[in-house]
Parts: C-alpha cells; structure tokens; sequence
C-alpha cells in the first residue's frame, strides 16, 4: 500500500475483476433485480490514505473497466467481517459507471489508529473525501453509501459536506444516540450489550456464552472486567449516563451527533424498518432535516429488522425491497443528472395488515384518536365507573422473556438464545402470572393505525422504583396473537422525567409510555391486546426493584405490582388512526 495522502499511485499488486467474478453468491443476490449493468468492473487498487493526524487508513479502490473520471460512491465500515459483502457491493456500483472507495475505520481491519466507536468519523471521512477529490479518477461528483455504522460514518460529517458531495443514502442509524440506548431509564441490552462485547476488540475471548455471562454480571458496570480483563471506558460511559441531562450526553459529540439533521443541505435517502432499532431516532431526525433539505430528501420505511429484510411470524407481502436499486436511481439522479423515477420530500411506507405500500408528502399525522381504557381483563370504550385493581408480583431474577419487537439486534448473530425480532407470535394469556392480559372485543371496522401509540398506566409498587412494561398486539379471529409495538418505563423516569424523580412506595403514579411509531391496519373481527408486566427482557435490563444507577446496583427485591382502573384511575391506551 502506498504512504501518502494526496497522490492516487497504486499499489503494483492491483489486480482486474473481470465478469467471472460473477459466480460470487453474495454478488449473484446484489444482482438479482437490479437493471442490466453499462460497465464491467475494472481493477482494484489498494492505498494507505492519510489522515490529518497523521493515521493512515487502509482503503481501496475500485473503478469500472476502461479509462475515464468517474461519480465516486464512499463507503467506509469498521467490521472485518463485513468485507466481502462490501467487495461484491463496490463491484455492483463499477457496473453501472461508478467509481468506489471502500476505507476501514480507524483501528479496525488494516488501519492504523485507536478504535473509539464513533468519535473519529467526522474528521476521518472529510479527510477521505478530501483525498478523492485529488484523484485523477473521479469527476469530482460523489456520494456517500451504507447501513448501519457506515450511515454512522455518513452522519457524522453530513453538515460539513462540501458541495462536490451531492448526495447520501444512509439506513439503519440514527444521530439520536441517548434514545436508542435508554427507553425511560431502562437500558438495551440485546442491542447495545451484544454489540459492545462483539465490538470489544478484545482477541481471544471465547464467544459461547459471552453475552449470557454480560446480562448476568452484578453489578454490570464490572461486566467489562469480568468478560475481557480490561475496562470498555466508551461502554462504561453508556450504561453510567442513566439521564439525558447528564454531561455525556448533552456535550461533546452525541450532542453534536444529535444536531447534525438539522444543518443538513445534502440530499438524503433514508431507509428504515418497522422494526429495527433505529426506527424511533430515524423519524426523527428527518422531521429534524431543514424544510429545503426534507423536500428533496426520501424517507422509506418497510415491515423490516436492522438487515432490511422482514423477519417474525406475521405474514408481510410485498415487503420485498431492493435497497441498492433504490441507491442506484437516487445517484442516478443527483451524481450523473438522471430524471428520479419517484416523488421526493415525503414518507413511503409499508401498512402492515394490508399488505401494501403508501406514501404521504411528509411525516403521518394522524386523523383522531381511538381510547381503550384497561379494566377487569378488558379493553372498553369507557372507564367503568367503579375503581379497579389488577395485581402481580415482579421477580426480577424471573423476567419476562422478549418475544419480538423492535429494540433488538442479536438475532443477525444466529445465536440459539437470541430474541427474534419483528412482530412474532405471542403466548396465550395466563401463561405467566405475574403478565396482566387486557383485550377488546372484536373491532367491528378496522383501525389503520399510524403513529406512535400511547399507554398511560395508573401503578403502584411497595418498592422504591420499579419498572412497568406494555405489549400491545393484534389477535386475529383464530386466536393467534402478533405483537404490534412494546415498550417500558421506571418509576424514576416516569412522566418524561429527564432526571431521575423520588417514588413514595405505595402510592399511585402515572406512568405513560410512548411507543414507537407504526404503521399497521387491524382488521375487523380481529381484537387489540395489550399485556402488561414490568420486564422485557433481553430487550431491556430486568430493574432490580431499588433506586439508584441501575449499573452500579449489587441488591434486588421482590416487588408486588398495582395496575388501576376506572373513571378516577383511567388506566389506557391511545390509538392513533389514519384512513387513506
């Protein structure tokens, strides 16, 4: 590889990727569906890029067949493993006349540097793009492509963009760090402890079992120590920042990260999923776009998990989706002046429980409200007049396991004792008695929800902070019962709190939940479900029943539970609806 971060000298072992590379399955499947390709690829060429630090960044260079400058798409990952899907994903671009820069981050694969997730991506990628903008190979047009973390690295430097870069298509990420970690106090552990232990750059550690050891170490803030014999200080800093007010968050490069959208002037293609754990911060950071920037941006949003694929039990058809298809006439478009073959500035999204896709000019508003108030094991249109009680006993070495849903990303591993995400089907209710079951009578039309669903929970616990946690689901006339959306609060969080607030045990709280947006029609003759317990786990931390950073505690407690009802304790769930 060359030392150097201006000249474009290759490495003398490049070699040519010629139409034989074609019996690649993982190029086979990108292929399939996509139009018939203007180019064959051309050769690959290796560089060990500068940073302005001085760090040299492995990165790789390839460029259709034949000579000539071309539209550039960057692409830059921090995982090893990810490599030859990003391979046959630059040599997809080079057959339709783009050239690609495909960059490891910083400390991972063959770069050099320190990997500190996130905080290098904004300086590390201007400076990669300044580099390509010195090449003789590029027209000096580029783009910026990727799911994930490779939308992170897009993030992370989408307003200081210069105007060469004409456009971005990013999937799966959010800037809206602190909500994607913690819902109302209650941390993600499938999400965000599996990903720090598969991220620990630790070599030798056996992964069977890692993740089971994780959840189970008390107090977690030494789980790092105990895993890996050395401290995960970005880690540490996660699960130690409980508030959204605390420093962490509000300083420094989440804070910045958080505002990024709306200094945005690049158009963006965003694409998300039902259920991906991203989905809550995605909506909005493209309400948070500029008005310019949204409309000549693209929101897509699908039936999908974190892969962009639908997964779970509950039937999606039409679901399918080919997303580089959707990169590739968005580039098109911005990077060689092509006519964009769809409208832009508003939302497409897939209506689970129709089967199809819809599109708004903007975000969803809803047209009303539909109220359903929870009592004696019902879903009713009216509070009943009397007060009513409904009571369970919480054990917090005994939660209840996730069964689907949105806050999850273990499953991509193939892990047998992973969560399946998406809306799968759920137990009967009186499975567990410490899970309280409210449903409806059959819904004589039907309810095309859209929007975020809100549960408001009149609750009571002997303990000094506790957690309440709500599924809702649709049953179908068969019995089978599909989650819609979930979600949890500690007492300590309730009402939107942004610092932890005192609970008299024994006394009556709201506690409200907003759940994460959705678009999905429940059908007439079908029924709405809502159960609800005070654990979610993997998805969230099992609350321990006592006050304090939930880390750091070492002490448990039984707690006994108090779900109200009636006109004075309105127990309910607000059910926002949208007709065509």
């Amino acid at each position: 590889m060359n030392d150097s971060q201006n000249d474009s000298q290759s490495d003398p072992k490049s070699v040519s990727l010629g139409p034989e590379a074609a019996s690649d399955p993982i190029l086979d499947s990108l292929l399939k569906g996509m139009p018939e390709a203007t180019h064959e690829p051309g050769g690959v060429q290796t560089y060990r890029v500068r940073m302005s630090d001085g760090a040299h960044l492995a990165t790789r260079l390839y460029v259709p067949a034949g000579t000539g400058r071309w539209p550039a798409v960057l692409i830059r990952y921090p995982y090893p493993g990810m490599r030859p899907y990003l391979e046959a994903t630059a040599d997809v671009w080079t057959r339709y006349g783009y050239a690609v820069v495909l960059q490891d981050c910083r400390g991972t694969g063959e770069s050099e540097g320190e990997w500190i997730p996130f905080e290098n991506e904004r300086r590390d990628g201007l400076d990669t793009i300044g580099w390509m903008l010195e090449q003789p190979w590029t027209n000096r047009r580029i783009g910026t492509y990727g799911p994930s973390y490779l939308s992170a690295a897009q993030w992370a430097m989408a307003d200081a963009l210069p105007p060469e870069v004409k456009a971005m298509a990013l999937a799966g990420f959010t800037t809206e760090r602190y909500r994607q970690l913690y819902m109302n106090g209650m941390f993600r552990l499938d999400v965000y402890t599996g990903w720090a232990i598969d991220n620990a750059g630790v070599p030798g550690v056996p992964a069977e079992g890692l993740f089971a050891k994780a959840i189970g170490t008390v107090p977690h803030i030494a789980m790092d120590e105990e895993l890996f014999g050395r401290k995960l200080p970005w880690y540490r800093e996660w699960i130690a920042n409980v508030s959204p007010e605390d420093a962490y968050w509000r300083e420094g490069f989440w804070a910045e990260l958080r505002d990024i959208p709306g200094r945005v002037r690049t158009p963006v293609l965003l694409v998300d999923g039902w259920f991906d754990q991203h989905l809550d911060g995605m909506t909005r950071d493209y309400r948070k776009l500029p008005p310019a920037t949204r409309a000549a941006s693209r929101f897509i949003l699908g039936p999908w998990v974190h892969s962009m694929q639908a997964s779970g039990d509950y039937p999606m058809p039409g679901a399918e989706r080919n997303h580089l298809k959707d990169a590739l006439e968005w580039f098109d478009h911005h990077l060689k002046g092509r006519e964009y073959p769809h409208p832009t500035g508003g939302v497409e999204a897939y209506a689970i429980g129709e089967g199809r896709w819809k599109r708004w000019d903007g975000w969803p508003e809803p047209d009303g409200f539909r109220t359903f108030y929870l009592g004696g094991g019902r879903l009713n249109g009216e509070p009943s007049v009397a007060g009513e009680a409904a009571r369970f006993r919480y054990d917090p070495d005994r939660p209840v396991p996730t069964r689907g849903g949105a806050g999850l990303l273990r499953y991509l591993s193939g892990a047998d004792d992973a969560a399946p995400a998406g809306s799968v089907l759920q137990p009967p209710p009186g499975e567990r008695e410490d899970v309280l079951t409210f449903e409806s009578e059959p819904l004589a039309e039907e309810l095309p929800i859209a929007g975020s669903i809100r549960v408001h929970l009149f609750a009571s616990s002997d303990a000094e902070d506790t957690a309440f946690a709500a599924n809702v689901m649709e049953v179908l006339p068969d019995g089978r019962a599909f989650n819609i959306r979930d979600g949890i609060v500690s007492l300590a969080y309730r009402g939107g709190a942004t610092r932890p607030r005192p609970y008299e045990p024994g006394s009556v709280a709201e506690a409200d939940i907003e759940l994460w947006p959705i678009v999905w029609t429940i059908k007439a003759g079908s029924k709405l479900r809502v159960d609800v317990s005070s654990s979610n786990f993997p998805a969230y931390h099992a609350h321990r029943n006592v006050s304090g950073p939930w880390a750091l505690q070492t002490e448990k407690r039984i707690a006994n539970q108090t779900i109200y009802g009636g006109k004075d304790r309105p127990s309910r769930i607000v059910v926002p609806y949208k007709k065509d």
